[in-house]
Formats: C-alpha cells, structure tokens, sequence
C-alpha cells in the first residue's frame, strides 16, 4: 500500500474503474438462485425412464387373460447358462434354475456348457442353448513347406551372425 491509500478514507482507499463492479452480490445471488430452480421444475413432474425398458406393448397381457392362469406353451426353452468354479444354474423360461431343483414337472439332472438335462415321468429331455448347432471336430490343414521367403532368409542369417558376435564378446 503507498501512502495515498493510507490516507484515504476507508470508503476510497481501494480505487474502482467504472463499471467493475463485484459480480456476486446479495441481488446476483438471488438471481441465480431463482434461474436454477426455475431449471430444476421441468424435472420434477417427470417419471424416471428406463431405456433398458421393453416397450408397453410386450409388457402388457394379452387381451382377454386377465386374471387366467397362465397357460404351458410348447416345450420349456432354454435362455441362458450361468456356470461357475462351484455353481451351474439355468434359466428355462425365465425361471432359475440349478442341479437337483424341479422346473415344472420335471428335475433338474444336469447342467453342462452346452445344454440341462431334465428328467420327469416322462423321460429324460435335454435342452440345449443352441439347438440348431452342431459341435463337430475340424482337422488341422497341412501347412504349405516350400522354400521360406527370402526375407526370412536375410534375418534368420542376421539373427546368426549377431548372436555368434555376442557370443565372441563374452
């Protein structure tokens, strides 16, 4: 501080250009207080949504099946396998599933990689993940043994020619 300033009162003993003004006033934060809420409004009348959410239409009844138990539609369909280090489970039909529980009227016999086995009164019947795939063996093509490019040539000769360099260092 210079001896002016010390003099001054201290109403004048920080000088101001015209028009700067501190920004954050009592009235400015009033303003900006009332400009944020006023963008939270939209907001609060709104439901969250779900974009992993199916649409409506498949979440809703059919027409006419209010209050009818479902019905058993064809075949029970496998939808996913969840196996671990210690644990196997299934979904079928939405439901979970694992060694030894019953899924309808069946039991769960065993759950592989591939498909569950269930055995009921009416026999055994597997269930694969992937039932139009069939898993079969491929043999190993033969590989082609003509004379290396000469390319290879060059650094194979290169890699020789090093290592017997560092083995005449040592």
């Amino acid at each position: 501080m210079n001896l002016a300033m010390m003099t001054r009162p201290k109403s004048q003993a920080r000088p101001r250009a015209i028009g700067c003004e501190p920004f954050w006033t009592p009235r400015s934060r009033w303003a900006v207080a009332t400009l944020a809420l006023g963008c939270l409004s939209p907001a609060w009348g709104q439901p969250l949504f779900d974009p992993s959410r199916p649409p409506p239409a498949v979440m809703a009844p059919p027409p006419g099946a209010a209050g009818k138990p479902a019905a058993v539609e064809g075949p029970p369909q496998l939808q996913s396998l969840l196996i671990g280090p210690s644990r196997k489970y299934a979904i079928i039909d939405g439901q979970l599933v694992g060694v030894g529980d019953t899924f309808r009227d069946s039991r769960v016999v065993e759950v592989t990689p591939t498909g569950v086995v269930l055995n009921s009164e009416r026999g055994t019947q597997t269930l694969n993940l992937f039932p139009n795939v069939e898993k079969r063996s491929v043999k190993p093509v033969a590989a082609d043994t003509g004379p290396a490019p000469a390319k290879a040539k060059r650094r194979v000769r290169n890699n020789q020619i090093r290592n017997n360099a560092a083995k005449e260092d040592k």
